[in-house]
């Protein structure tokens, strides 16, 4: 009887929960269509039919920033082209190519009003920047509209705006701009109602949104609190973390309130908190999981999860959004795996009948339901797509907030079971005293001997333990003797700031920089070691993939083109022949490659011309095939010092570094091109180099053709 209750509340309050989040505002069940940039609500009754979402054919001007007054011009030249909102214009077939996320263009509707009564547009977050006109009159705006990165300013800013019809006709001009996100235009449906219903519904759904997150907020300091008086239980702190974290977006998506509340706050900042909370919660929620079920979870699999999750979080935190956003695809795909990782603990941990393991199951499937409906509405599959037959189930996003109010509700339903056994136990334990009052004398005889037992154990312990930190203090100091040096220079500087010999705060600050600098030296020594061993016995596994040569030669430019710019150093680039035969060629030549480690392997080399150069110096860069078209072939020259014929057997060997570099101002290990060696040659290529003292060095390196298409 009480395992039947707990299951009817579980189902009565998702039933509630799922009732909840419908909005309360109803729409158009007909939906409307735009045809041919024209809207007809001429036999709309707003309030019978509800609020109309503003779908359909709009008129679309590409790279062009168009004024109501431009549209009343006899004159005007600009091309009238359609686009179906809501979507991007991602992949939108213009003048017979697709368009990319960046760029900027105007839409245009015409609406036929029958109704006098004052009226409201509501406004999603619209990508990036954007003005909006009504009957040639400005209304709302976003951000700062321009035709480059440099002049426009992203914002998302949804808003409700009202206007007084004069006319059968209501005229909308909307200017939209993108430079900064992945995506660009008119994602998400614009709304139009009477007044009195758009600010219903933007009431109704700011109070809902804020009630998640004061809910979430208070939920997960609250099991932090609980963390802190019991340290033991770390499932309330990744708890308690996973609901800060996702309050902190709540705010930031949907109405975006927080936004309202600091229009000037950061849009890069902003996006960077969102992305960054979702990137994280994903290993937040598996070490929570792992925590409460440690036997039915894989070490393995949690720690990848962990790796994975934590480096995109990194990459959000580093680099700006236009990067970071292009990566967003792959962790969603990433996240269905993780989702199906977690069905599988649900299922185990319901088989084995674990305490919680209805309630937290139940929990969990809700979750993954409502995130999974908020990772196909925000995925470029929806945003590049008007006609996708999800869109007929999936409308709304947001919805992963409510999900994880109700997984609250399941966690806090365990909680209290548990609390209750506690409770319980201890009034078996209370009773239990009480006896033991009768013979107390005989039991604390008893416990005193178990505890003399303990002791010994622990004695033995404690003897065991100091033998193995015998061993491990010889383990460091064989490990140390080839560490000595700068170990030794870095204890010197601080004893000569401790010591007071350097009192000044300048010199202070010096010597700590040094010191910084030596432990940096160390510890990309160390990882370098490790990487070198690892080439060489071939356990560092290469994500090998199918590369063309022109993607190969553009991704090293680019990247040597800003590194060049970086050190000020004269740079000749020379490629194959760009005539059009030759562009066909590379296109269809293919490389089976590593592109992120041959990409070390071009760092390693530059970075050897710039140590052996001046800035009066130049370093060159060709891009060739060998004779017999076999193997691509790549060279680094510069006109320095150049290498002696008795130091160029060495060149390519560990530690090894030429006379002409200053080794004690060098931050170098001299690994660098023993490791460029082992990777081309992982890659089945050769390396050499060929060089003259005062007359530059040459370093070549080739590559296997994969295949070639005719």
């Amino acid at each position: 009887m009480k395992r039947k209750s707990i299951k009817t509340s579980v189902f009565l309050y998702i039933f509630i929960s799922l009732i909840l989040t419908i909005p309360r505002t109803s729409f158009a069940m007909d939906k409307p269509q735009a045809i041919n940039g024209t809207l007809d609500l001429s036999n709309w009754t707003y309030h019978q039919d509800g609020i109309v979402k503003l779908d359909g054919q709009w008129e679309f001007y590409w790279k062009e920033l168009l004024t109501p007054e431009d549209f009343n011009k006899v004159d005007l030249e600009s091309e009238n082209n359609l686009i179906v909102l809501p979507r991007a214009w991602n992949k939108y077939e213009f003048d017979g190519q697709e368009l990319s996320g960046k760029g900027y263009a105007t839409y245009r509707l015409l609406i036929k009003n029958n109704s006098d009564e004052s009226l409201g547009i509501k406004l999603p977050r619209i990508f990036t920047a954007y003005k909006l006109w009504v009957n040639g009159e400005l209304t709302a705006w976003a951000g700062q509209v321009g035709t480059d990165i440099n002049q426009m300013t992203p914002q998302y800013l949804p808003q409700i705006k009202y206007i007084n019809p004069t006319s059968d006709t209501i005229e909308l001009v909307i200017q939209v701009s993108n430079f900064r996100h992945r995506s660009g235009g008119i994602l998400e449906s614009i709304k139009l109602g009477t007044a009195s219903q758009i600010s219903d519904l933007y009431i109704s759904n700011l109070t809902l949104e804020l009630f998640l997150f004061g809910s979430l907020f208070i939920m997960g300091i609250y099991h932090i609190i609980l963390f802190i008086f019991r340290t033991k239980d770390k499932s309330t702190l990744f708890f308690g973390i996973f609901c800060l974290l996702i309050s902190m977006r709540t705010l930031l998506v949907g109405e975006i309130y927080f936004i309202n509340l600091f229009p000037s706050f950061s849009w890069e900042l902003a996006h960077k908190i969102q992305t960054f909370a979702y990137y994280l919660g994903v290993p937040l929620f598996t070490l929570f999981l792992k925590s409460v079920f440690p036997e039915d979870t894989s070490k393995r699999i949690n720690r990848l999860i962990l790796l994975i999750g934590f480096s995109f979080g990194f990459i959000v935190l580093l680099t700006p959004a236009r990067v970071f956003n292009d990566i967003n695809t792959y962790y969603q795909i990433f996240t269905f795996f993780v989702f199906i990782y977690l069905f599988y603990i649900i299922t185990i941990i319901c088989y084995r009948k674990r305490e919680g393991a209805f309630l937290i199951g139940m929990g969990v499937l809700v979750l993954i339901l409502f995130s999974i409906n908020d990772i196909l509405f925000l995925s470029t599959m929806f945003a590049d797509s008007d006609d996708h037959f999800l869109r007929n189930f999936i409308t709304r996003g947001n919805l992963s907030s409510w999900g994880l109010l109700i997984f609250v509700f399941s966690q806090s339903m365990v909680l209290a079971k548990k609390l209750s056994r506690s409770f319980y136990k201890v009034e078996l334990l209370t009773e239990e005293l009480i006896e033991l009052n009768v013979s107390l004398e005989d039991k604390v005889i008893e416990r005193t001997l178990a505890l003399e037992n303990s002791r010994r154990e622990l004695q033995s312990a404690y003897h065991a333990v100091s033998r193995s930190e015998k061993s491990l203090q010889d383990l460091i100091q064989n490990i140390s003797h080839d560490l000595r040096t700068p170990l030794t220079g870095i204890k010197g500087y601080i004893n000569a700031i401790l010591d007071g010999k350097v009192k000044d705060p300048e010199k202070q600050n010096k010597y700590l920089e040094r010191t910084n600098s030596k432990i940096d030296f160390l510890n990309n020594m160390i990882q370098e070691l490790l990487d070198l061993s690892q080439l060489q016995s071939r356990q560092m596994k290469l994500n090998i993939e199918e590369v063309p040569v022109r993607t190969l030669i553009e991704s090293f430019t680019k990247r040597f083109n800003i590194d060049s710019l970086r050190n000020n150093r004269k740079v000749e680039i020379s490629s194959i022949s760009d005539s059009q035969d030759e562009t066909l060629i590379l296109e269809n030549i293919f490389l089976m490659i590593d592109i992120e480690k041959l990409d070390r392997v071009f760092y390693n080399l530059i970075s050897n011309a710039h140590k052996y150069t001046t800035d009066d110096d130049t370093i060159s860069i060709s891009f060739n095939f060998t004779d017999d078209k076999e193997k691509l072939l790549v060279e680094v020259s510069d006109s320095g010092f150049g290498i002696s014929t008795d130091e160029l057997p060495y060149i390519f060997d560990r530690f090894y570094m030429s006379s002409n570099v200053d080794k004690s101002n060098s931050n170098s290990t001299g690994l660098g091109l023993s490791i460029a060696k082992e990777i081309v040659n992982y890659h089945r290529g050769e390396i050499w180099v060929t060089s003259e003292l005062g007359q530059g060095s040459s370093f070549f390196f080739t590559l296997p053709i994969y295949k070639r298409l005719s």
